[in-house]
This record gives C-alpha cells, sequence and structure tokens, in this order.
C-alpha cells in the first residue's frame, strides 16, 4: 500500500521565482493579435482592442512562464493557422492580415478540416486566458465560484 500522506513542509522545494523564459515574439503577438479578435468577437465585430491588448499581455507573461513544450506547441498552433488559414478561404498571405469576415471563415472552415486541432490547441489557451479577464467573466455570468454547493 502507498503511503499517501504529505510531505513534511521541509521537504518541499519551492522556487522563489520562475526564471523567464521568452514570451510572445512581435510576430507572434501579431498572429495571436488577429486569432484573439475573430475568436473572441461579438455581434458589433471584432473583439475589443483594450481587451485584445490585455490578453496578449497576459499571454506574454504566461509564455515566460511556462516550459519550451508548451511555448513551442502554442507557436506551432499558431503558425499552422497564420499560413494554413488564409488557404481555407483560397487566399494567400497571413492569416492576421485577413479582412475579419474571411478570417472568422477561414477559421471555421479549419476547425472542421483536418488541421482542426491546431485551432483547438491555440483556442483552449487563448479561452482559459480570456475569460480571466473580469469583465468577461462577469458578461458571462461567472462568479469565480462552484456550481454546486456543499455535499
Amino acid at each position: 500500500m502507498t503511503d499517501l500522506s504529505p510531505l513534511p513542509a521541509e521537504r518541499i522545494e519551492v522556487p522563489d521565482a520562475v526564471p523567464p523564459g521568452p514570451g510572445l515574439s512581435p510576430s507572434l503577438r501579431a498572429a495571436t493579435r488577429g486569432l484573439v479578435e475573430t475568436l473572441f468577437a461579438t455581434e458589433e465585430g471584432p473583439a475589443p482592442a483594450d481587451r485584445v491588448d490585455w490578453l496578449c499581455d497576459d499571454l506574454h507573461d504566461f509564455m515566460a512562464r511556462s516550459g519550451a513544450r508548451a511555448r513551442g506547441l502554442y507557436r506551432l498552433c499558431v503558425t499552422a493557422i497564420t499560413w494554413l488559414g488564409p488557404l481555407h478561404v483560397r487566399r494567400l498571405g497571413r492569416f492576421a492580415d485577413l479582412p475579419f469576415e474571411a478570417r472568422a471563415e477561414a477559421l471555421e472552415r479549419m476547425e472542421r478540416g483536418p488541421f482542426g486541432m491546431a485551432v483547438f490547441g491555440a483556442k483552449a489557451m487563448l479561452c482559459i486566458l480570456w475569460y480571466e479577464h473580469p469583465a468577461n467573466a462577469r458578461r458571462t455570468g461567472s462568479t469565480g465560484g462552484c456550481l454546486g454547493g456543499a455535499r
């Protein structure tokens, strides 16, 4: 039988600070902006610029504290969207340079096709951060608490 008792405090090693790594490069930040504007669009159009800026800053910090695998996977997903997304709407160039309507259509088509996992990978990370913003949480009715009470 395995002992599952907690470790004594003197055996737990917690670093004082995570050594910062690279965050978002300028090109990855620009690609992320185009993706975020499209993913979190409302009936009025692209996501608000102030929230997009906030998410990009938060993602930069998150990436600087993440491991190389997480950074590489996010970069791979966004690179696939950047160059393959436009091909899904018969365009050349970068995803972020497409008009908003073409970006929305490209994402929708890409998500349904063989490159859907690239969209899913980037979208999962961005959604986690997006809904941490207090205004976005309020908009969805999130209180930050559990759905159920104590049992």
